[in-house]
């Protein structure tokens, strides 16, 4: 039996049917690989977009997409800073797929997606540097704490560390600080000196 490679060389023989057969090759492999990208790239902004969408339903005031500047470490950019009752909330938002695993002072986490698997950065550290900057900046004796929640595409099938979230996790544990009667003038008068003070994140 013959090869396509071979059907397709006696169908346009020479130099020129090789050429051809191979750019028909490679358009099929590119038109996939820009297909599979986008439908992920598809998937991904909705998962964030939903996640995004619990969070600022789960506290009293929230500001998203901003950037604060560190003397000492640069520019920091928040997905989300959130007014509760018990304190100015940090929240990263993370998309990754697959199985997750990692400890709360564990440098690097790892993503297994089938049988790869992959390292990245212990996100709650880069989570911790963010809220210092949004202390130093409010320069007031109330709690500034922070979290990373994941979106639905990702899950922890061991232990989950203290400061990590799923999606369908975050607004039970939120749910009590959201209503604003519960919030003081302190923290209200807090929440506007850091609206002040942050900038937007301008969209690429």
């Amino acid at each position: 039996m013959m090869s396509v490679y071979q059907i397709f060389n006696n169908l346009i023989p020479g130099v020129s049917g090789i050429i051809l057969f191979w750019a028909i090759i490679v358009t099929v492999v590119v038109a996939a690989a820009v297909t599979y990208f986008l439908k992920t790239s598809s998937s991904k902004s909705g998962d964030r977009k939903a996640l995004s969408k619990k969070i600022s339903e789960s506290v009293t005031e929230i500001i998203s997409a901003v950037s604060l500047h560190d003397e000492a470490e640069g520019e920091f950019h928040y997905d989300h800073i959130c007014l509760t009752s018990t304190g100015i909330l940090v929240v990263d938002v993370k998309d990754f797929r697959g199985l997750l695993f990692g400890g709360a002072n564990t440098d690097q986490w790892t993503q297994v997606l089938g049988s790869r698997s992959y390292k990245f950065e212990n996100p709650l550290y880069h989570n911790r540097e963010k809220v210092q900057t949004v202390k130093a900046l409010i320069d007031e004796e109330i709690p500034v704490f922070g979290c990373v929640v994941f979106t639905s595409a990702g899950a922890f099938p061991k232990d989950q560390p203290k400061g990590v979230y799923t999606h369908n996790k975050f607004d039970e544990e939120f749910e009590y600080s959201k209503h604003s009667d519960n919030v003081s003038a302190q923290f209200t008068k807090v929440w506007q000196v850091l609206t002040s003070g942050v900038s937007p994140i301008a969209e690429k």
